[in-house]
């Protein structure tokens, strides 16, 4: 297949059937602002460029969509950096936390969207995705966009308090396709929720009183949906829930940690956000469903080294059992450490599992979670060389691509929303700020 030239990229790139082996294109250099607010994908091998300090198009160039870089417009943008606190000052990731932190902005829409990617096939709302560039926005100052992030994705659930695999960025609440319910988004959406209302101030109370100011009525109808979907999903005598897809995208049969791991956070992070909003029964029922997770996970999966699944491989999920998500126990941060090496591909990156079949290609969402994780147990020297490799394959706009191929080049979606905000959460970490998690 031929080779798009940059002008015919934006309506190829980026979509499903447009190459052999997708891994080894690049989609796009990066983003910038679009006329509507949404966002407007460069093409990749172009000569654009952004306003330095923006995520809008360099004046005199033409890309479809974009917005003018008008003085008042680049005025409001550098000063809605100015105002965030960006993590990494001073380090030699300063810059890379700063594009990062302009391309999750430039991928939110004005009324809350938070898309993967600015991709076709990825021009969605990942529940999953979303919670970690709320958690990143609220760490890095920005709260008021965190949670016009957390406000959209409540008002997208379903009526049984779970979430799809992902929905149309047009605040209508459909879906793109049929890949269904993915438990996960459960979990994910409660802890970022629970670390913005822990983050509004020093103290649950001052917490729930600032809650209340920010307006959060149309966000607790959710959480406390969320409840109860934990509820119905575990099971009781195994305390562990159905088989669900996880970050993998891939339906399974078998429970994953990918699934259960991130259900047992959002158990513990409801148990505290739900009765400092004003729900104990709610709350008590989330920590019900902690007390069955909790053993339900440690009996098949710590045995094993917490592998994907029971029986499974490695699987870079076990990241979810350690800060900042929980306490750092000694045999999952044992585990984590084998399953990094495990992991590890020539090119330098890592692979999501044991069990995924291209050993080529790296993955920078699970690099960066393995950079967040040494971050947060406090191995500095650790996660600065793993940040440092994804600084070096940065798009040419400094994006943080979706992959990095076998030789080294960065590939598929760019920027990459969820490695975006793994980065921003590490470098937080690195920072010296605690990054607090729900308590056990």
């Amino acid at each position: 297949m031929p080779e798009a030239g940059p002008e015919e990229a934006v309506s190829v790139l980026g979509t499903r059937g447009t190459a052999w082996r997708p891994e080894t294109r690049l989609y796009s250099d990066g983003v910038v602002i679009g006329a509507d607010g949404a966002p407007v994908i460069v093409p990749p091998r172009s000569s654009v460029s952004r306003v330095p300090g923006t995520g809008l198009l360099e004046p005199g160039r033409r890309l479809p969509g974009a917005a003018e870089a008008t003085p008042e417009a680049v005025e409001r943008e550098r000063a809605w950096l100015a105002a965030a606190d960006v993590p990494g000052r001073g380090s030699p990731w300063e810059e890379m936390a700063r594009t990062a932190l302009i391309d999750v902005r430039t991928l939110l829409y004005p009324h809350g969207a938070l898309v993967a990617a600015a991709s076709p096939y990825w021009r969605y709302v990942w529940p999953r995705d979303a919670a970690f560039c709320a958690v990143a926005l609220a760490l890095s100052g920005r709260r008021a966009d965190a949670l016009r992030v957390l406000r959209y994705v409540a008002a997208i659930r379903e009526a049984d308090g779970t979430w799809q695999a992902r929905y149309l960025p047009d605040g209508s609440g459909r879906v793109p396709d049929d890949r269904g319910t993915q438990l996960d988004g459960i979990g994910w959406t409660l802890w970022a929720a629970w670390l913005l209302w822990r983050t509004a101030s020093v103290s649950p109370d001052d917490a729930s009183a600032a809650t209340d100011a920010e307006g959060w009525a149309d966000v607790s109808p959710a959480l406390l949906g969320a409840a109860e979907a934990l509820d119905a999903v575990v099971d009781v005598g195994t305390g562990l829930p159905r088989p669900s897809p996880d970050y993998w995208e891939k339906a399974t049969t078998d429970v994953t940690l990918g699934t259960a791991a991130p259900l047992l956070l959002g158990a513990r992070a409801g148990a505290e956000v739900l009765r400092g909003l004003g729900a104990p029964d709610a709350a008590r029922r989330c920590a019900r469903v902690a007390s069955r997770l909790g053993p339900g996970i440690e009996r098949p999966f710590a045995p094993h080294g917490y592998p994907r699944r029971r029986g499974g491989g490695r699987d870079a999920a076990v990241a979810f059992l350690l800060p900042p998500f929980a306490p750092a126990a000694p045999r999952p941060r044992a585990s984590w450490h084998r399953t990094l090496a495990a992991l590890r591909l020539s090119n330098g990156g890592v692979r999501p599992g044991e069990e995924w079949t291209d050993t080529a290609t790296a993955w920078t969402p699970q690099l960066s979670l393995f950079a967040m994780t040494a971050a947060c147990l406090g191995e500095p020297a650790l996660a600065g060389r793993l940040l440092d490799w994804l600084d070096a394959h940065r798009t040419r706009l400094g994006a943080l691509p979706e992959k990095v191929t076998d030789d080294g080049r960065p590939a598929a979606v760019a920027p990459l929303a969820l490695t975006g905000a793994s980065v921003l959460i590490a470098l937080h970490a690195l920072d010296g700020h605690a990054v607090h998690m729900p308590p056990t």
